[in-house]
């Protein structure tokens, strides 16, 4: 019983509402607040300090956090160990980039579907990063380099980027041969990417570029590249289709983008479950094996 009254308490913790962590844990308002209730009694201490307007720990609540998440990892970890190798279950909120799900990552997760039957997958498809803790997501798949330094991550993989263009750009406005050509060409600019107006190739050379269209929308932007409006840079696996179709041209392929790593991206202080564990470990494994995506 103690082992769910502590669910339920991080749950509350987590979300910073009673409401919202009921909704998660798919049970009653009042249910979670018993359960609280009934932690606070069997360990003699206020875990919450609760006004009209606002919910926090309490320095007891604080330090029991930090045990009550080590202690249901070490419950997870119990249960899948007693089971069928591999039988892991419950459900796995993850986060990704569309083109990167729609390209590559929906077919990995399938197969896991099929190995890992009693996971059900909840999936939210987003270019901005999504505050993990807030939106309760369990991990979250992402391309570049981080920025919040809260947050857990482990490299899983390269996005091994090219710049395109199409036949009728290149015949418009001609062929850059190196990346300071760029700087007279007209660039299309992915406002998402870290590094902004500046474009960054292997071996640490960058060049500032220019243009007159800009998106959030990675798709928006090879939509762009295709109706001739300029150059665009980004992953390859976003053109791959163009490129061997002929629709779109691969330039200055002696001068590639720098790549962006991919990078799983899990709240930290909270207990990571066997399941998200077995989850990174199938995508890692599955990138390793694909030429676009796996680390040298």
């Amino acid at each position: 019983m103690i082992a769910l009254w502590m669910q339920s308490f991080v749950a509350v913790a987590d979300a910073g509402s009673f409401s919202i962590a009921a909704r998660r844990l798919g049970v009653t308002q009042s249910t979670v607040s018993k359960q609280v209730a009934a932690l606070e009694t069997h360990l003699s201490v206020r875990l919450f300090q609760r006004t009209t307007r606002s919910l926090a720990l309490t320095d007891e609540g604080s330090a029991f956090y930090e045990s009550a998440t080590r202690a249901l990892a070490a419950i997870d970890e119990a249960q899948a160990a007693v089971g069928p190798k591999g039988d892991v279950q419950g459900l796995l909120r993850v986060t990704m980039p569309l083109t990167l799900a729609e390209s590559r990552l929906i077919a990995i997760i399938a197969d896991f579907l099929e190995a890992h039957p009693r996971i059900q997958i909840d999936m939210s498809l987003s270019d901005h990063a999504l505050n993990l803790v807030a939106d309760n997501i369990d991990v979250a798949i992402r391309v570049g380099r981080l920025v919040d330094s809260g947050l857990v991550s482990r490299k899983i993989g390269l996005a091994r980027r090219v710049i395109v263009a199409s036949p009728d750009y290149i015949v418009r406005a001609g062929r850059p041969i190196v990346p300071t050509d760029l700087q007279a060409h007209n660039c299309l600019l992915y406002t998402l990417l870290a590094t902004g107006a500046r474009w960054g190739f292997a071996g640490g050379q960058s060049v500032s570029v220019s243009g007159n269209f800009k998106t959030d929308s990675p798709n928006a932007l090879r939509i762009a590249a295709l109706n001739g409006v300029g150059i665009a840079v980004n992953a390859r696996w976003l053109f791959e289709r163009d490129i061997q179709s002929g629709a779109l041209e691969v330039l200055m392929p002696n001068h590639p983008p720098e790549t962006m790593p991919i990078q799983a991206v899990l709240p930290s202080g909270r207990h990571i479950a066997a399941r998200t564990r077995t989850f990174v470990d199938f995508v890692a494994d599955a990138l390793a094996r694909d030429p676009l995506c796996a680390i040298d």
